[in-house]
């Protein structure tokens, strides 16, 4: 062998290796990310041609050759798109988004291919090839000028993306122009070589794959120096990108450096603006959509002017519609403390300013309703006061009542055995001592609001006929008949029907000066009905005192009534039906 061809060896082998340590370093440390995939892709087809390129060189034979060929053309056919991938993805081109066009970009490539592997058929893509020369025909210089489409459409947003960029993006985008510059320069030289014959060139070397050494050198410099697949500033803007909030950096210079999407879709008139358009452009538009406040102004001037300070405040916009934002405006300096800019933040919080204004609007209803609900309490508690004083007065009435007639009724008798009978008078004494220290129990209870202790622990029955040996000393034959024996009544409805007794037995020795009274309480179909007639003196035109109208109001309370009657001359008759069946429960039926 001789220097020429060790030389190319030595060149591929370095290619070969430098493409294969990228490989393995990035497959096994590399971020999973779109960016990182690409690369690899664009390692493994340097790594193909670079081998490729060996196995022509080591050719013995026109068929070893051609194979040799066709597996460095995967490579070649697809190093241009892979590329333009590459520079898509690096500055994150919403032509990426587009699917379909994306496929559309590999059909060159693969007809091109399948062009050359089937070349034996028509000679389109050589006309020759032999281990001597190759002569090359029209479908490969289509592929040629496809490929440097491709080629220079990635380069050319490249140079975009660095001339809006500074500081080390802007020096590893260079990085990356500069390497493909390079395969460019000796692919276009070696194809002039072979049109022209240049002398002092050999025809058969093809400068592009030993090229691709220098350019990976220059990637490696890019990928370690300057950080060209750290994920997180790429990450970084992509996010800013997609935020909500609306964000734009204005330079040294009041020149717009970037803004994100969100901007643009917030502010009326913005799709106009460009980058490094004059801060002010924004600034005009944004003063004749604004409801000028004094912070208003404030912020509108920070915005306009370069300050050393942060500013914040809340601006509200009038078209196309009334929204409310939040503004930051925060200074950005350098390791030298030089000012580099500010950054303008635009936070939304019209759905918040509306929330607090519903807020308030709650606010002041719940404020009226609770002087409302203060009057109604106020209400209420005179209402229950009211109807406190009228059940104090009730049993009030009763208890005494009872107690001071009965009190009377054993007191007179007393008076008349006095005299005659020592006995007698003592035991009838004895017994009013007893109702009376009964009615300043049962006052005592009635103050606290509790039952009537013949109620507490024993039923109806039981009390009346308690009720009836109560009165027996003062000299009334009562007579007490029921059939209620098996009959569930309520606290309610007994306490009632007590009352009503207790009551018209009071009249009855009191008012009525009766000798003889009958009680019949019975049950006839889920009623009580309450029977009570005496033989006292009658009333010919009755008024209803407080006895009686406490009575009738009892009896209204459980859903029940009640008719008084009197013949006029003599006797005196009370009749009274209670439903058993709860008034609650028969109000919701």
């Amino acid at each position: 062998m001789d220097l020429y061809f060790d030389i190319k060896i030595f060149l591929q082998s370095i290619s070969v290796f430098l493409s294969l340590i990228m490989i393995v370093f990035f497959v096994l440390k590399g971020k999973k990310t779109p960016l990182l995939y690409i690369y690899i892709f664009c390692q493994v087809i340097i790594f193909i041609w670079s081998t490729g390129h060996i196995l022509v060189l080591f050719s013995t034979s026109v068929s070893f050759k051609f194979l040799a060929v066709c597996y460095e053309y995967i490579a070649i056919s697809l190093v241009a798109l892979a590329w333009l991938l590459f520079c898509l993805t690096y500055t994150f081109n919403s032509f990426l988004r587009k699917r379909k066009l994306i496929y559309l970009l590999f059909l060159p490539p693969l007809l091109v291919y399948l062009i050359l592997i089937t070349n034996n058929y028509h000679n389109m893509f050589y006309t020759q090839f032999d281990m001597e020369s190759i002569v090359y025909g029209p479908l490969f210089w289509i592929h040629f000028i496809i490929s440097y489409i491709y080629l220079i459409s990635g380069t050319l947003l490249l140079i975009k993306h660095s001339i809006s960029n500074i500081g080390y993006a802007r020096k590893r985008t260079f990085f990356l122009i500069l390497a493909v510059t390079i395969p460019i320069i000796a692919n276009i030289v070696f194809i002039i070589n072979t049109i022209f014959d240049i002398e002092y060139l050999p025809n058969d070397f093809d400068f592009t794959p030993v090229s691709l050494a220098f350019s990976l050198l220059l990637f490696s410099i890019a990928v370690f120096r300057y950080r060209f697949l750290n994920i997180v500033p790429i990450a970084f803007r992509k996010i800013v990108h997609n935020l909500n909030e609306s964000i734009v950096v204005v330079d040294s210079l009041n020149r717009i450096d970037s803004f994100n999407q969100s901007f643009l879709n917030t502010f009326c008139g913005t799709d106009e603006i460009k980058i490094y358009d004059n801060i002010n452009k924004f600034v005009k538009n944004l003063k004749s959509n604004v409801m000028l406040t004094p912070e208003a102004e404030k912020l509108i001037y920070a915005i306009k002017h370069e300050q050393s300070i942060s500013e914040s405040g809340e601006i509200n916009i009038i078209s196309p519609e009334k929204r409310s934002f939040r503004v930051n405006i925060q200074p950005l300096f350098g390791k030298k403390q030089e000012f580099l800019g500010r950054i303008i933040l635009f936070n939304d919080i019209t759905e918040y300013k509306k929330l607090l204004e519903e807020l308030n609007e709650k606010n002041t209803e719940l404020t009226a309703m609770n002087e409302q609900l203060s009057e109604y309490a106020s209400t209420v508690e005179e209402l229950s006061i009211i109807k406190e004083r009228n059940r104090f007065a009730r049993d009030v009435h009763d208890t005494l009542g009872h107690s001071m007639t009965l009190l009377i009724s054993l007191l007179e008798v007393s008076s008349i055995t006095c005299k005659k009978d020592v006995n007698e008078t003592e035991k009838k004494l004895s017994e009013a001592l007893n109702v009376a220290r009964e009615g300043l129990k049962e006052l005592r209870r009635s103050i606290k609001g509790l039952a009537p202790e013949n109620l507490k622990n024993s039923d109806i029955i039981s009390s009346i006929k308690k009720l009836v040996d109560d009165f027996k000393p003062s000299g009334v034959n009562i007579d007490f008949s029921y059939n209620v024996e098996k009959v569930n009544i309520t606290s309610d409805v007994c306490s009632v029907i007590f009352r009503v007794c207790q009551e018209a037995l009071t009249n009855s020795l009191r008012h009525g000066k009766a000798k003889n009274v009958n009680i019949i309480l019975r049950y006839i179909s889920d009623t009580i009905e309450l029977f009570i007639f005496d033989d006292g003196i009658g009333c010919t035109d009755l008024k209803k005192g407080f006895g009686l109208s406490s009575m009738s109001q009892r009896v209204q309370d459980i859903g029940g009534n009640i008719v008084f009657g009197s013949d006029g001359e003599s006797g005196f008759n009370i009749r009274m039906n209670l439903p058993l069946i709860d008034r609650y429960d028969s109000e919701i039926l």
